[in-house]
This record gives structure tokens, sequence and C-alpha cells, in this order.
């Protein structure tokens, strides 16, 4: 759009037309200079995420981290020379005491041809930007197509292509600059500006998604063991999944176990071991798991293990999952072998347990703190307690803000034209809760400046959708300040998504 206003602009020149067409040029100058300011905040936001990351994982994340500090360094001397560009040509139009702010000589036709082309900037600047760009694609694998496209496109410095035999033999530098009205310069320049900002917004993120992707969201490794229930019946099988906590399950560890060998068994990086009861009484059992650190080492850790088999005792499960959460109703069951339901009886800690037929719903109160379930069974002589059980307490996981059931990326205009507002949605959560998005805001540029509009529902506005209406190919919108209400009444804020009009 802003390439389409200034080919236009310049055609206007041509003819002469009024200092209101060079004040146009100022108008879209000044709101390409607000662009490459939240390019520039959102971009060192990213760099803060990243030294988070670093200081969680220095081994994993130092590469990446080295990358996206040479994509910095290269993006602000890009940039510092085409502000030097702009510099120079004001003052050497205007004169020592030249104002960027006030340039007087907006429809000079010589200085920018001069600087640019005769004494050959517009080379350099050429240059500076097609190293910056091989920069930018040797950090994007093969694979990821999509991203090197755009990057191709924006920074595309490519001589024009004769369209017939005897057309001249133009530059690019030449196609950018002869001809070019002073102002006309100093708005393209700080176009070329915005690309290389977005493109360093675009890179950065990709290399932290890269490390971002398998990283651990924790400090410390351990093994654990996980069984349904560490008391069996004599003849029963005992299982126990085997797993490095918050492993990357898309690489299996090695366990060897002391009684029984090397695990062959694995269900989601878990690692399945089973061992018939054939004995009452308590059995220990533990090993070693090796994984492989990211680094490449690999690193053994011990884990030690036991269970009861015994004659008919207590079980205590979550239905759903091994924690609880506030705010809603946790199916719990309750039962003891050897006893009827009705002579089994459980209470709660940090929250209440209420009993629903023969099964039970836990509403835990704090997050954070531990549950203790207590079990009892009534026998001759009255009530006593068979065992206690710890759960943990979670508070309801935030939900994912989606249109048309994306949550960003590419969008087709008809496709976000169709949708009704933004909805949030609980990905990969057991229980059926529904969140209410109470409030949003659209953001996209409008003629080079940051337009918003707000819905105080989960509705797109009127004005909303006839922002959606204006939007171009390849144009970005913005759906951000997003808050939403769960059934704990707690109100949430989302992060923000973006879609790129296909």
């Amino acid at each position: 759009m802003i390439g389409m206003m200034y080919l236009f602009l310049t055609a206007m020149l041509a003819i002469n037309v009024s200092n209101e067409v060079l004040n146009a040029f100022t108008i879209i100058d000044n709101g390409l200079a607000k662009t490459i300011q939240t390019f520039e905040d959102k971009n060192e936001s990213k760099y803060s995420e990243f030294e988070n990351a670093l200081d969680a994982n220095p081994t994993k994340v130092q590469d990446s981290w080295d990358k996206a500090n040479i994509i910095k360094s290269e993006s602000n001397e890009l940039s510092d020379l085409i502000d030097s560009l702009k510099h120079r040509i004001v003052k050497s139009a205007d004169g020592i005491e030249y104002d960027m702010d006030n340039i007087e000589s907006k429809d000079n036709l010589d200085v920018p041809a001069e600087i640019m082309i005769v004494l050959g900037q517009g080379e350099r600047l050429r240059k500076s930007i097609d190293t910056y760009r091989n920069l930018v694609l040797s950090q994007i694998a093969e694979k990821d197509s999509t991203l090197r496209r755009a990057i191709l496109k924006t920074l595309n410095t490519e001589k024009p292509k004769k369209q017939t035999k005897g057309d001249p033999n133009y530059s690019w530098e030449s196609i950018q600059f002869s001809h070019t009205p002073l102002i006309g310069a100093i708005t393209l320049l700080s176009k070329i500006q915005t690309d290389i900002r977005s493109t360093e917004s675009d890179i950065v993120s990709y290399l932290f998604n890269q490390i971002e992707a398998e990283s651990f969201k924790f400090n410390k490794l351990r093994a654990e063991v996980f069984s349904p229930s560490n008391y069996i019946l004599k003849g029963d099988t005992y299982q126990a999944q085997v797993f490095l906590a918050a492993i990357d399950t898309t690489q299996n560890p090695k366990i060897v176990v002391d009684r029984r060998g090397a695990i062959t068994t694995f269900k989601d990086g878990r690692g399945i071991y089973s061992a018939k009861a054939d004995q009452v009484g308590e059995v220990k059992w533990g090993g070693i798991i090796t994984y492989k650190s990211p680094s490449g080492i690999e690193t053994p850790y011990e884990f030690e293990s036991s269970y009861i088999v015994a004659e008919p005792n207590v079980v205590v499960s979550a239905t759903k999952m091994n924690v609880f959460y506030v705010g809603v109703d946790n199916p719990v069951s309750v039962s003891a072998p050897g006893f009827s339901s009705d002579r089994v009886r459980a209470t709660m800690n940090n929250g209440r347990l209420i009993k629903k037929g023969d099964a039970y719903v836990a509403r835990p109160k704090v997050a954070f703190k531990n549950a203790k379930v207590l079990v009892e069974a009534q026998f001759e002589d009255g009530w006593r307690p068979l065992r206690t059980v710890d759960f943990r307490v979670k508070p309801i996981p935030d939900p994912i803000a989606k249109v048309a059931d994306l949550s960003g990326g590419k969008i087709k205009k008809n496709l976000l034209m169709a949708q009704t507002g933004v909805d949030a949605v609980m990905d990969n959560f057991d229980f059926d809760l529904k969140f209410k998005i109470t409030a949003f805001t659209v953001s996209t540029l409008v003629k080079g400046f940051t337009v918003d509009q707000e819905s105080r529902s989960d509705m797109f506005s009127t004005e909303q959708l006839r922002m959606f209406r204006n939007l171009k190919r390849s144009q970005k919108v913005y759906i951000e300040d997003i808050r939403a209400v769960g059934p704990d009444g707690v109100t949430r804020n989302l992060p923000t998504i973006s879609f790129r009009i296909e």
C-alpha cells in the first residue's frame, strides 16, 4: 500500500502538482517512523524473552542467542546506515543547519540522484541489503520455504527486467532514486528501514521458536515413577510408568531396571515396567534412566520405588488426571477392595470432597497447596483410617484465543470476514470448560498509521468488520488486549494473535 502511494505521488510530481502532494510524503514518512518504533519495541521484548530462556538453559539456548545477537547487530548497523543517508541527503539540500522534522527542499530532484547514484551510495545500500538478506536466509531451514520467500520478496534488490530489447539497463538504485524528489527519497529509505525491522522481528521470532519447540520448562531433571496404584491384589499384575519428568517426548530415554534389564516398551516417552505379583509384602525396585541432554551428553539418573502386594486394601485415583484444578468439579473414585461403598468414606483438606452416588467430586480451594484425601473404612468396632493420598492443586490453565480455529498465521480474507468473533479454546485439557472472551482490540496499519478498534464482547464490532473489508493481500492484522473469564471468575489476559491476509 505504501509502495503504491509512493508511485502515485511520484507520478503526480511529474506533472507539477502543488506542495500538498509533497506534504503527503511527509505524512507517510511520519507513519513509517511510528511503525519502525513499534517493531523496535517488539524486537526488544523478544530479545528479553531470549535472555530469560538463556538464563534457564544456557547449554541449549546459547547458539540461538548468539545468532539472534548477530541479527540484532546487523539490523542496527543497516538501519543506522539508512539514517546516515537520510541526514546526508537533507543536509546537502538544506545546508548545515538542516532540520529533519522540517525539510525545506522537499521538491529537490538533484540531490537524491547525486548522492545515491552518482556518488555510489545507492549501490552501497543495495549491497548492504544483499548481505543482510543472505545472513537472514542462512538462519532459516530450507523446509521453511514460506518464510524464506517472504524475506526474499521484502528485501528484493534485483534490477528490473527489460520489457523489450531496446529498454535501458536500469539498476535497482537508479529505479529507486533517479528523478525522485528529496522527500520521496527520504520516505523510500524509511520504508526500507521498516522492512529491515520487520525482517528482524520475523527471524528473531523464528530463532526463538526453534529452541522453544524443544526447550525445557523447568530447571531440574529428575527420574520419576508413576503407577495407577501402589497397592494390588495377589495374583494381579503390577504396572508402572518410568519416565524423566518434563522430558522431550520425541525421544525415548534408555531405562535399565535392576531386576529385569532394559525396558523396551514405551508410551509417550515413558517406559512401561511390568512385574508379576507373586508374593505378599513390599517389593522394592529401581534402576538407571539415561537421557541425552541438548548438548549431546548422556546423563544417568538413578531411581527407586516400591509397591505393596497385599490382601484387600484401598485404592484412590483421580478419574481424569493426577491433579485437582481450582474452580471446577474434579471427579474422584474412592474404593477399598473388601468393603462395600456404603462402608467407605473420604474427606479432604484444602477444599471439599462431595459424594455423588458411589463417586466423589473434589472442589479444591487454594492452588499450589497440596490437598490430602483421607479414606476411612467401617470395621466392626467403628471407622478407621486406611490411607491418606496427596494431590497437587493447580489453577485452571489459560485458554488459547482463536479465530476460525486459527491462533495466528496466514488467513484468507473471506474466511476472516465470515467469522463472528474471537473464541477462547482449551486445547489439550480434559475438562469441558467454557471461557468467555470479554474484550479485545483489532489493529492494523492504514496509510502508514496504526488503527485500533475495540470490542467489549467476544463479537467483532461493526468498525472491526469494516476494517477487515479494507484489508489488502499480505497486510497484517493484530488481535490484542484479549481478555477472557472462565468458570473460576478470574479474568485472564491472553497473548496477542496476528494474521497475514493471503
